[in-house]
């Protein structure tokens, strides 16, 4: 076992105090293993709940209408599963490219902390390591959305090409179609 270096072990203080910070304390389960899953039946089995690809796809189809809808900026569209997986990635047309850069890691943000990254910040006491957690890749940025089904965590969505707002309007108008 070797000794953890003062800067390393300052930015793993650094992402707990923000753990801690976010939403109130949320548990981060599961981080590294990347699932959200649930002991089932008889033989200690392990399921995975998780997002459908049919699922995925009504919710970014959804996200575009409303978007198109409300004449809004073109989006960028991220579903990822519960593993962090992408299943649908939808850009629309003349859609800035700098969303390729900025939405993933939305998605994934939301799926690690299963929160709204436009609360992360919010909810963030110590502004401190705010820089080790951008770092980490994780985003701060409005417009990522964790996916539950009737209670469970199924995946993320991320949807950014507007401001700030209009990225989180459009993921929280489009899992009302899910």
């Amino acid at each position: 076992m070797t000794e953890e270096s003062g800067n390393t072990a300052a930015t793993r203080r650094g992402m707990l105090g923000i753990a801690g910070a976010v939403a109130g304390g949320l548990a981060i389960s599961q981080m590294a293993a990347g699932n959200a899953s649930a002991a089932t039946g008889s033989g200690g089995s392990i399921a995975t709940r998780t997002i459908s690809l049919a699922q995925a796809q009504r919710l970014a189809e959804a996200a575009v209408r409303y978007v198109r809808d409300k004449k809004l900026p073109p989006m960028y569209v991220v579903v990822v599963d519960s593993a962090g997986e992408a299943k649908v990635s939808l850009r629309m047309d003349n859609n800035s490219s700098a969303a390729a850069e900025l939405v993933p890691p939305k998605a994934h943000t939301a799926r690690t902390y299963r929160t709204a990254t436009a609360d992360l910040a919010v909810n963030i006491k110590d502004p401190g390591p705010i820089a080790s957690f951008v770092a980490s890749g994780a985003s701060l940025l409005p417009g990522g959305r964790p996916i539950f089904e009737n209670g469970q965590f199924i995946g993320a969505l991320a949807v950014g090409g507007g401001t700030p707002a209009q990225d989180d309007e459009v993921a929280r108008a489009a899992l009302t179609a899910l």
